[in-house]
């Protein structure tokens, strides 16, 4: 792993475990599917952020695409969903929404 793919997943891992999860966790409804939790907090997170001033990033776009993709598989892996249990549910999640919250996130870092 490069510089910068370390960069990159470090900020990943600090956005998701330091910012997104503490956010996420008390919206967890009990006997609700992992992916309804995931995409009603993704909708509301939006909303929420739609109403913030976007700050300038100090990443590059393609490291911006990488740590969003390492975000992605952090958030994966703190959930414990399995590639299959991903593939039986990707289309449930509006993962849009979720690439534009880990953007907003980026420029917290």
């Amino acid at each position: 792993m490069g510089f910068t793919d370390k960069m990159c997943y470090e900020t990943a891992k600090e956005i998701i475990n330091k910012i997104f999860w503490v956010k996420y966790i008390p919206t967890i409804k009990d006997n609700t599917h992992w992916y309804e939790n995931l995409n009603n907090f993704l909708v509301t997170e939006w909303d929420r952020l739609q109403e913030s001033e976007d700050s300038e990033s100090q990443f590059t776009d393609e490291e911006e695409d990488m740590i969003t993709s390492d975000a992605m598989q952090i958030l994966l892996d703190n959930l414990n969903i399995d590639e299959d249990e991903f593939e039986d549910h990707e289309q449930d999640i509006d993962w849009r929404r979720f690439d534009d919250i880990i953007g907003h996130y980026i420029c917290d870092v």
